[in-house]
């Protein structure tokens, strides 16, 4: 996991994250990391359009977020 939110520094690519709440509820956001500390992240919520602290301790899963392309299976890879 922290290996996915460092490639997104690096990156500078958006990654998906399953995070809990302080409410102890489970909620997904997509994030763009802009820094990483000891205990928390910073990074841009694009569902809240603002910059958001994330504890890392709380971050449950963290993946890529694939282009509409590498999601897609084409006629041509069908086919065989």
């Amino acid at each position: 996991m922290m290996r996915m939110i460092k490639k997104s520094l690096v990156d500078r690519s958006p990654i998906e994250i399953i995070y809990m709440t302080s409410e102890q509820k489970c909620s997904k956001r997509r994030i763009l990391v802009k820094k990483v500390e000891k205990e928390y992240i910073l990074a841009y919520c694009y569902f809240r359009k603002d910059i958001r602290t994330f504890r890392i301790h709380d971050i449950l899963a963290a993946s890529p977020i694939l282009l509409h392309s590498e999601r897609t299976i084409s006629r041509l890879d069908y086919n065989k």
